[in-house]
């Protein structure tokens, strides 16, 4: 293929020749037939040792391959659904707990905010006065019974708790004990085991401190008379072994008969007695916890 387009230059390159010859001279003749002949001459020599000519393309500016990251041979993991972050703590439940009354006291948990208190104490030591709705005797009454009373004013405790006016309170009888002369006491004894306000009954530890008791003579106006008599008997025995005259006697009868007075008086069974309506007063003998009345 080289050859042929060789063939073809210098064939063309001859023609090319011959007509400049034909509009020159002689003297141009002879210079173009000497090239010419140089040039049919090249034409047949191998022109395998000219270089070859090949088409090379352009050179091109090629980008730089991108780095790709090797793909991973685990499987993917599912996307997990993002929760929006709650900012608020997680409500906390209250704790309950029962005194040894049997009351119920709400207490929160640590970390939370305190709660606004639902009960309240009225204070050991607190005196409580109650008046009585039966009437309680020695001689009619025994050691534990029970009878009402109610609270004659309002009591006072923490947090706004109270006991009010007009609370039932459920009160036991705890000794009775009746007087055998004038000089001694009537012993009666009561404690309250629960008070009842606002829908709730409460249990409660208690002590009395003071009742108002009325002192009753229990002895028949019979054996009074027969004491009586009796010491005017004397009386009048006496007289006359003093004044050995009527006057005697009958002065020694009356001193007996006084005298047989003052011994009736002075032997004579008393009844204790605390009537409807007489006050009672209790001490708690410990903490009353209560509910907080909204």
């Amino acid at each position: 293929m080289i050859r042929s387009s060789t063939r073809r230059l210098a064939l063309t390159t001859l023609a090319a020749f011959a007509l400049a010859a034909c509009g020159r001279g002689d003297d141009t003749a002879l210079v173009n037939d000497t090239l010419l002949a140089r040039d049919l001459g090249r034409a047949g020599v191998d022109s395998t040792a000219q270089p070859k000519l090949e088409d090379v393309p352009a050179p091109t500016t090629e980008a730089p391959a991108a780095q790709t990251t090797p793909k991973s041979t685990s499987r993917p993991r599912p996307a997990t659904p993002t929760q929006p972050k709650n900012t608020n703590p997680p409500p906390s439940t209250p704790t309950t707990t029962t005194t040894s009354t049997g009351n119920t006291v709400t207490t929160n948990p640590k970390g939370t905010a305190p709660a606004e208190p639902t009960t309240g104490t009225i204070a050991s030591g607190t005196s409580i006065v109650l008046a009585s709705s039966d009437k309680i005797c020695t001689n009619t009454n025994k050691v534990g019974d029970r009878f009402n009373a109610t609270v004659t004013q309002t009591i006072t405790g923490s947090n706004g708790v109270r006991i009010p006016q007009g609370a039932t309170a459920v009160v036991e009888v705890t000794a009775l004990d009746r007087s055998d002369n004038v000089n001694d006491k009537v012993v009666m004894g009561f404690r309250v085991i629960s008070l009842s306000f606002d829908g709730k009954t409460y249990a409660v530890s208690s002590e009395l401190a003071s009742a108002e008791v009325d002192k009753v003579r229990s002895s028949t106006r019979k054996d009074d008379a027969k004491k009586v008599i009796g010491g005017a008997v004397v009386g009048a025995v006496i007289g006359q072994v003093i004044g050995k005259s009527t006057k005697g006697t009958v002065t020694g009868a009356a001193a007996g008969a006084a005298a047989g007075a003052a011994a009736a008086a002075a032997t004579g069974n008393y009844e204790g007695c605390v009537n409807v309506g007489s006050h009672i007063t209790i001490r708690l003998t410990d903490g009353l916890e209560i509910q907080r009345v909204a």
